[in-house]
């Protein structure tokens, strides 16, 4: 079963499963109300005709009231689990059927690179690369993807990673119950969480005062004292309203305001207690058959204690806290117990057993959560391959390498080699044959393959690379750049990078460069920057239809040709014109411009009577 029949199939269980839940909820519903009415009827009967047997009735329907509550809510909260696995799946058939506007948005990070990325090569955005990836609802495995795609971590550190997605592509029950918890936890913030772990790591307040702990501590004891000695006769007096004068002034005073406020700052991101100790729990079922996963889910646990259970632990001190919105209640017990203080001891307990080990959590389960939209792209696409990345490479080698935003069955692929350095591939070909598609199949794919992701291909082998891309520049009126200043700018940032860059060897994927000039001025510069970045020792492709580029004398040996081209036939109504986006060796031997001129009905210029301002229409 390929991977679009496992997602209609599983999709299908699924709605059906909350269907049915939704069905039982409904009934349950009917049977509660119906309940409580009995229960009530009976009460009032009991109450008129004092019979013992029609109040234990009408405790038992009470009862059995209380029951079908609860069995109501576990039915609603079963049915939306089986709806959140149902959506999960039919974002995995809207990824393969490259349904753009049905699939989630991955922002682009900010920085420059991430804006170049999302630009030329459509990694962020819509129609984008990132959204043939698994769901990415949290914050951090959102930012993570992203860092990942743009910014690469070391070389060595990609064999661990694409372990750990070969791991999880096959288990699609775990990633859909991971991608189900994380699309509850969606409306999760990263201020949130950044808000939560900050707080974490705070230094406590109580702690460091304690003369007002230590009477947190006692003056309770001591005030129930009193009050049962003189409930029993012991004392006289109403020695007890001391202490609960003591408390009034500790509760109202400047301390009492300051307890409240370490309440709200902790506890003001309800969303990642109620909804982050599922995801946790189920990240910490991570399946551990890589290296990789098996260092994160021991990160998934504070001193033996699994992450999840500490944080439900801290979501139950939230609910005690929260006695302080019931003023008379929490009034008396505050006078009598100072409840508030106590509270903010245990808070203040937990936060030095586990404030510093918040931030190690949620980075684990949000790179959990990446592993797994990687794993789920490779689940999606089983031919795609895993790349080899070795520093002891000169070149990028692909077999079949085709752009990954083109659905199966219509994506063409071809054999690229980009290097050795001090050459280029230079690409000719006409308007429309595949140029453009060809430098960002090379670029996404290199994206992907350093994120430790499956790429299109058959195979694909290169060095540690930092691709730089000028594929879709824009001129701007607001700052008065003319679009071949524009390119200029963008190829000087380029070259800059060639010049200065460390660990990765730079990849330039150029098209049609500085076509905002003349082509004899245009082909001397585009010589120049070309030889700048053969001088620092990068390697790329570039995109042209000036093909007398490729006889200029600097670059003739050291450019490899290779071209696309069309196929032109003379119908009953024109030409029609084909394209197989096969890229062949050579220089390209045609042009289309004249041939798209005539499809489009503008080969001939109109008779001279229609021309507007002319004599005869003057």
């Amino acid at each position: 079963m390929d991977a679009f029949d496992t997602y209609a199939a599983r999709q299908r269980t699924f709605k059906a499963a909350a269907a049915a839940h939704a069905r039982r909820a409904e009934r349950l519903s009917r049977a509660r109300v119906a309940t409580f009415g009995v229960a009530f009827v009976l009460a009032v009967l009991g109450m008129e005709r004092d019979s013992a047997s029609l109040w234990i009735t009408a405790a038992i329907a009470f009862a059995v009231f209380i029951a079908l509550v609860a069995l109501h809510r576990r039915e609603r909260r079963l049915g939306e689990w089986q709806e959140r696995l149902a959506r999960a799946n039919h974002l995995g058939l809207m990824r393969l059927e490259r349904r753009w506007a049905e699939l989630p948005v991955l922002p682009a990070p900010p920085g420059p690179a991430a804006a170049r990325a999302a630009e030329d090569l459509d990694v962020f955005g819509t129609p984008a690369l990132t959204q043939l990836l698994g769901p990415l609802a949290t914050p951090g495995g959102r930012d993570l993807v992203g860092r990942w795609l743009i910014e690469p971590d070391p070389p060595g550190e990609i064999p661990e990673r694409q372990e750990a997605v070969r791991a999880l592509a096959g288990e699609n029950d775990w990633r859909d119950a991971l991608a189900a918890h994380a699309l509850r936890a969606t409306d999760v913030s990263a201020e949130e969480i950044e808000s939560f772990a900050a707080w974490a790591e705070s230094e406590p307040w109580l702690a460091t005062r304690p003369v007002l702990r230590w009477t947190a501590r006692l003056l309770p004891p001591v005030t129930i004292a009193l009050i049962v000695a003189q409930l029993t006769g012991m004392v006289g007096s109403v020695w007890w309203l001391l202490p609960v004068m003591v408390a009034a002034a500790l509760s109202f005073s400047a301390a009492g305001r300051h307890v409240h406020a370490v309440f709200e700052r902790a506890f003001a991101r309800q969303g990642v207690l109620a909804q982050y100790p599922a995801l946790l729990a189920h990240a910490a079922r991570v399946p551990a058959d890589s290296t990789r996963l098996r260092a994160l889910r021991a990160q998934l646990h504070a001193n033996g204690v699994p992450s999840h259970e500490e944080l439900q632990r801290l979501e139950r001190l939230m609910r005690l806290s929260e006695l302080r919105y019931n003023g008379n209640l929490h009034g008396i017990v505050q006078m009598l117990t100072l409840w508030d203080y106590h509270v903010l001891d245990r808070l203040e307990a937990w936060q030095a057993r586990c404030g510093r080990q918040v931030r190690t959590w949620l980075k684990a389960a949000a790179e959990i959560e990446a592993i797994a939209s990687l794993a789920t792209l490779a689940h999606d696409q089983p031919a795609w391959t895993f790349a080899v990345i070795d520093d002891s490479l000169d070149r990028l080698q692909a077999r079949a390498l085709g752009h990954p935003m083109l659905r199966d069955g219509i994506r063409i692929c071809n054999d690229v080699e980009v290097g050795p350095p001090g050459t280029l591939l230079l690409v000719t070909g006409s308007n429309m044959s595949g140029k453009s598609t060809l430098l960002r199949a090379i670029g996404t794919n290199v994206m992907l393959a350093q994120a430790g992701a499956p790429v299109c291909a058959a195979s694909l082998s290169m060095p540690p690379l930092e691709p730089w891309s000028s594929v879709r520049i824009r001129d701007s009126l607001t700052e008065g750049v003319s679009l071949f200043f524009a390119e200029l700018q963008r190829m000087r940032e380029i070259v800059d990078a060639a010049r200065t860059r460390r660990e990765r060897r730079l990849l330039y994927l150029l098209d049609e460069m500085l076509h905002g000039t003349n082509s004899a001025e245009r082909r001397v510069a585009a010589r120049t920057i070309i030889e700048h970045l053969l001088r620092y020792g990068a390697i790329g492709v570039v995109t042209t239809h000036d093909l007398e580029l490729a006889n200029e004398p600097a670059l003739q040996w050291r450019a490899t040709l290779v071209h696309f081209t069309e196929h032109v036939e003379r119908g009953p109504h024109g030409p029609e014109m084909s394209f197989d986006y096969i890229l062949r060796p050579g220089l390209a031997t045609s042009t289309n411009a004249l041939t798209l001129l005539e499809i489009v009905g503008l080969s001939q210029p109109p008779p001279p009577t229609q021309w507007h301002g002319s004599q005869e229409s003057g």
